[in-house]
């Protein structure tokens, strides 16, 4: 099985090991947060997707 690969991701590497980016990853500012500043965002492999998120991601070979 495969899954989807966003369009935001063409074009861009991982930022851990610079294979192509199958992931966006973004911070979610906390509510507390009182500076004005866009999230903070990364992408991403599947392989450095599941490392952050951990073994509980199911993250099959990407579509081309």
């Amino acid at each position: 099985m495969k899954h989807f690969v966003s369009c935001t991701c063409e074009g861009e590497r991982c930022s851990i090991c610079g294979e192509p980016a199958t992931h966006k990853v973004g911070e979610e500012v906390g509510f507390d947060d009182f500076e004005i500043r866009h999230n903070f965002t990364a992408y991403v492999c599947c392989e450095h997707f599941r490392m952050i998120f951990g073994p509980a991601v199911f993250c099959p070979q990407p579509t081309e």
